[in-house]
């Protein structure tokens, strides 16, 4: 409401940015939400759904991911969208995966890169054709 209210007095986007405290693309989808439909919209309008959709899950996820694991983010994301059909960002499953205290498994030591080896390249100095 702060944002509208400073945009209806007419200050500047980048002075309400400073007010406010937000960034300048949650002002203008404040603004766009508000000029698509009035309040109705914005006061459903988020622009960061948490993860307490997965909450209402947690003993099947529990369940599967106590049984096997996941070993990367990438995989529980996959899991957790087929199990219940909601799909997050990498950074929220991580987050929810770690309130919830479920480990992921960290892969183990990569090998060693191979060093290169200096060439032998001293037959040069004892060639006949030198």
């Amino acid at each position: 409401m702060e944002v509208l209210y400073l945009t209806g007095l007419g200050l500047p986007r980048h002075e309400v940015v400073r007010i406010v405290g937000i960034t300048e693309g949650t002002v203008r989808n404040y603004v766009h939400a508000y000029e698509a439909g009035g309040l109705g919209p914005l006061r459903r309008f988020n622009p960061h759904p948490t993860s307490a959709a997965l909450d209402a899950h947690l003993d099947t996820l529990r369940e599967e991911f106590r049984a096997n694991p996941p070993h990367t983010v990438q995989e529980a994301m996959e899991r957790i969208e087929a199990l219940t059909g909601i799909r997050r960002s990498p950074t929220a499953v991580r987050m929810w995966l770690k309130k919830t205290g479920f480990p992921i498994a960290k892969p183990g030591p990569s090998r060693p890169k191979p060093t290169r080896s200096r060439k032998n390249y001293s037959w040069i100095l004892t060639s006949p054709w030198r």
